[in-house]
């Protein structure tokens, strides 16, 4: 076994003694057509040879590892082995074991032997540690297993570490300041003492308040409709000099692309989540994925395990914790990733395959502080019944007309919660997820843009599967909307600096995005009280005095954000090639007022339970029956790749 450390002198890497390519075709782990592949591939990516074949299955994780241990005279461990013992660790150095992917495993004497994934990787993370010792040895396994030994050792500290990445002042296991306790209770009070006591004055204030919000959030609407007019396109880098920034860019290898998937309850959805991924057109030896279950999701693992995932996918079981939320699970995962894009897809994605070509095209020319790429959203079952229809209108106003148009206008951009690829720098820079949030997307968001960072947008398009039952519709948008309201409630801690850091116009966006929309929807039942009693002639005496000057100020306000909502859906619908689905729009009037009963259910459970994550279950429709079949019969009919590139027996 390899010593790396002598007296308190790092030793020199250990001479190799073949090539591994070499060796894995002497110990009859690939044939010499498979080595041959592998070195054409490495021309293109530039990924280290063993990662190449473990990744398209050339070789398996464990044939690599014995070959690079053989190489340069080191030791490996079995994975049936690997056992680590906490007590030879030291917290501290957790952020070290989760980088290098390596932590102490055994005492040899006077020497602390290691196991690592990566030979190089563990000799930097000794000498990172807090107090290295003073003689260490390092022996390899394969990087599956060693994940799964870091997890299992020190599963509470990774909870905890999920569970509190986001900085408290900006994540929502802080509870709401004495001072927004205050109001909101102080606010709450006065509005019931005031219906009360004086219904006649209270009733048109509390009406016109919300008329306000609500032109306030149709104001934001039109302008973003106006710059948004022009086809969503992915933005093309500027003709530039062969020796500037850009065209060295073009020149350098593609990046290594992690994609976290969480997964929980939903074997469903496996056939098709594995066939996407296949389909996606990216250098295996450079695709990172981590299928993230929790703990007692043991039907979701079995079905997984049966399904044979590709091997460029990796299963991590998060550690029990709490909240039991995505975010959490997200933040777990990420000490894991190996790439320096990180994306975040769901179990039901499919993403268009040329995605993260697009994506890193796009990064790739940004500048540093676009820190995100959002790529659209649509749904492969809108046909399915009205529900369905009316919700990918509503996908289609909000990716294809109106997220643009908020890039435009470099306003925060509340992210989608799928589909989305982060700088992993700036993903870690500003503390990742916020495990307490329900709707994380639109909170990380905020905060990239409270820090200095901006988001692109992609055309490219991930389909998902719309809820098509009116139960699993409310449970998941109340949840989107509880979401906004604790969002709202956590940058609004402090609102001089958040209106420092996001400038007038940001701050007035978030304002709209956030309480205007609740507000919306909260106060519907409100005005279609109101303007159905005006038009039955029984409308308050308060509204039938208003001067005419005054009911064309009332009407167009309420009607502008419908009519660019309106237009958005039929311009968005035309982009997207759905004109069957003009029919449809003039039933959003009846869409809309579900999301008011949404509203409402958030606004309860905000209250009784904040980080309640229910899960939207998706696979269950007759859609996606037939989507996930199609799916087994694509499969079952593609030839394994790897199978010619075996050593023959």
């Amino acid at each position: 076994m390899q010593s790396v450390r002598d007296g308190g002198t790092a030793a020199p890497f250990p001479a190799k003694k073949a090539p591994i390519g070499a060796l894995l075709v002497a110990r009859g782990a690939i044939s010499e057509q498979g080595l041959a592949a592998a070195l054409a591939a490495q021309t293109d990516s530039a990924a280290r040879l063993g990662e190449i074949l473990a990744h398209r299955g050339w070789a398996s994780a464990q044939a690599v590892t014995a070959a690079a241990a053989e190489q340069i005279g080191a030791a490996t461990v079995a994975a049936a082995d690997l056992t680590l013992d906490p007590a030879l660790g030291d917290p501290r150095d957790l952020e070290v074991y989760l980088r290098r992917q390596m932590a102490p495993l055994s005492r040899n004497g006077d020497s602390t032997v290691f196991v690592a994934a990566d030979y190089a990787a563990a000799q930097a993370g000794i000498a990172a540690l807090a107090d290295p010792p003073r003689r260490a040895e390092i022996a390899l396994a394969d990087p599956a297993a060693v994940a799964r030994a870091i997890t299992a050792a020190y599963g509470a500290l990774l909870a905890a570490r999920a569970a509190s990445r986001a900085p408290l002042s900006l994540s929502a296991r802080a509870s709401a300041t004495s001072v927004q306790r205050a109001a909101i209770a102080g606010l709450g009070v006065a509005a019931l003492i005031a219906l009360a006591t004086a219904p006649l004055a209270a009733a048109p204030l509390l009406f016109f308040t919300l008329v306000a919000l609500n032109a306030m959030n149709a104001v934001v609407r039109v302008a973003v409709l106006t710059r948004a007019l022009r086809p969503l396109r992915d933005p093309q880098p500027q003709a530039t000099a062969p020796g500037d920034a850009v065209s060295l860019a073009a020149r350098r290898p593609p990046p290594k692309i992690t994609l976290l998937i969480p997964l929980r309850h939903e074997p469903e959805t496996l056939p098709l989540l594995i066939d996407a991924l296949e389909r996606l057109d990216w250098p295996r030896e450079l695709l990172d994925v981590k299928l993230i279950l929790e703990a007692d999701d043991v039907e979701t693992l079995t079905a997984l395990e049966a399904a044979a995932p590709p091997p460029f996918c990796q299963i991590l079981i998060a550690p029990p914790g709490m909240p039991r939320t995505k975010p959490r699970a997200l933040n777990f995962a990420l000490d894991f990733a190996e790439g320096e894009i990180v994306g975040v897809y769901d179990a039901e994605d499919r993403p268009a395959p040329d995605q993260l070509r697009r994506v890193a095209d796009i990064l790739r020319a940004a500048p540093p502080e676009v820190a995100c790429v959002q790529a659209r959203l649509g749904y492969y079952n809108p046909r399915e019944n009205w529900l369905t229809r009316c919700f990918a209108i509503e996908y289609a106003i909000w990716f294809d007309v109106l997220i643009a148009g908020f890039r435009d206008l470099r306003l925060p951009l509340p992210l989608g919660g799928t589909s989305v690829f982060f700088r992993r720098a700036a993903l870690e820079l500003i503390g990742a997820w916020d495990a307490h949030n329900v709707t994380e997307d639109a909170d990380l968001g905020m905060r990239l843009a409270r820090a200095g960072f901006r988001c692109e947008v992609s055309a490219s398009t991930t389909e998902e599967e719309a809820s098509s039952r009116l139960g699993v519709w409310l449970r998941q948008r109340s949840r989107w909307i509880k979401g906004f309201m604790i969002t709202w409630l956590v940058h609004m801690r402090q609102p001089v600096t958040l209106a420092r850091q996001l400038g007038l116009r940001g701050f007035c966006a978030f304002q709209a995005l956030f309480l205007g929309a609740a507000v919306a929807y909260l106060g519907l039942p409100a005005f279609w009280l109101v303007w159905g009693l005006a038009l039955a002639g029984m409308g308050p005496f308060w509204l039938a005095e208003l001067p005419t000057v005054a009911w064309v100020a009332l009407i167009a306000a309420q009607m502008a954000g419908w009519a660019a909502m309106i237009v958005a859906a039929v311009i968005a619908t035309a982009r997207r090639g759905e004109r069957w689905l003009w029919p449809w729009i003039p039933t959003l009037l009846f869409y809309w007022p579900l999301g008011a009963v949404a509203a409402w259910l958030a606004l309860a459970e905000m209250v009784a339970a904040p980080s309640l994550w229910r899960k939207t279950r998706h696979g269950v429709g007759k859609v996606a029956a037939a989507e996930r079949a199609g799916a087994l019969r694509r499969r079952a009919a593609t030839p394994q790749a790897a199978e010619p590139l075996r050593a023959a027996q």
